[in-house]
């Protein structure tokens, strides 16, 4: 009984991560306050030759022990039910509270530039160019009009790879990642809701394959690399991170069209009516919730020094 209610409660984790994953905020932040982070990167880490040779000679059990499968399975099923139940309501949200959305969105992605500006350790010359180098490259990307998705199998096998970082990238998140690169109303709002109908399930199955496909190389792959880099090039990773988060603050900004020319976007200030006041508010909100989950997160990693230190 107690293993099934531990499987229950890795299901839930993994529903929560699911869910966040939809928004552009990192998943890998929230596996951290879940206290199942360091787990599940280990566990993807596991999925590696030497231990699938296990499962080419059929030792199930043994394959299983080496890779964690079990905790892998069921937190993967739990981040997909997390994802399809989001991504519905959310395709109903961005219809009905489109400058609403974006606004809380904004929240988001400023308060994790800040978090994850702050976890780096030297701030010199080396780090800020890096920095400005992110930023721009990823503002001179986002003012660019990209009214039309590309649901080509290469082209969302790269979103899959790209997409699939932030739950490996503790304040980086893959969806905001995901709209700047313009496919994330075709993923998140289209296709994954187009699972839950017969009618439509063909044509989301057929977004979604190519993009699940680069995730998993992604996860498989990024875990090593992530080490590598978050290893020996701690800071200036996080400083390119952080300005390309703030560079693409354009891609969600509410008061926005393409141009004739559909090449480029029309900004226009808003105006200051109780509709700007309510996208405040929400801007207000998403910050927020960035903030508490990086007190959460600091609380999380506390008490497992308090643990580790204990068993010593």
């Amino acid at each position: 009984m107690q293993n099934v209610w531990e499987s229950i409660k890795v299901f839930i984790k993994g529903i929560i991560m699911g869910t966040v994953n939809v928004f552009p905020i990192s998943s890998g932040t929230v596996s951290l306050v879940l206290g199942v982070f360091e787990r599940f990167v280990n566990s993807i880490k596991s999925l590696n030759h030497k231990n699938f040779k296990y499962l080419r000679k059929g030792e199930m059990s043994e394959f299983a022990r080496r890779t964690d499968f079990k905790f892998f399975l069921t937190i993967f099923l739990g981040i997909l039910v997390g994802m399809v139940l989001t991504a519905v309501f959310l395709k109903q949200t961005l219809k009905s509270y489109e400058v609403y959305t974006w606004s809380f969105f904004i929240g988001l992605i400023i308060a994790s530039v800040i978090y994850v500006a702050k976890r780096i350790e030297k701030v010199n010359v080396k780090n800020i160019l890096l920095f400005v180098v992110g930023v721009t490259v990823s503002f001179l990307l986002s003012i660019k009009s990209n009214p039309y998705s590309n649901d080509s199998f290469l082209y969302l096998f790269v979103c899959g790879i790209v997409g699939a970082t932030g739950m490996v990238v503790p304040g980086v998140s893959g969806s905001h990642l995901m709209l700047l690169m313009g496919n994330y109303e075709l993923i998140v709002t289209e296709a994954i809701p187009a699972l839950t109908r017969a009618s439509s399930f063909m044509h989301g199955a057929r977004i979604l394959l190519p993009f699940a496909l680069g995730a998993v190389v992604s996860i498989v792959s990024f875990s090593h690399l992530l080490s590598w880099l978050m290893r020996d090039y701690r800071d200036g990773t996080l400083s390119v991170l952080a300005g390309f988060m703030l560079g693409s603050l354009p891609v969600v900004y509410p008061w926005k069209a393409p141009s004739a020319d559909m090449m480029n976007y029309v900004f226009r200030l808003p105006n200051w009516d109780g509709e700007f006041l309510v996208a405040v508010v929400m801007g207000v909100l998403g910050g927020l919730t960035v903030y508490l989950l990086e007190v959460l997160a600091k609380h999380s990693e506390k008490k497992k020094d308090e643990r580790m230190q204990k068993a010593q």
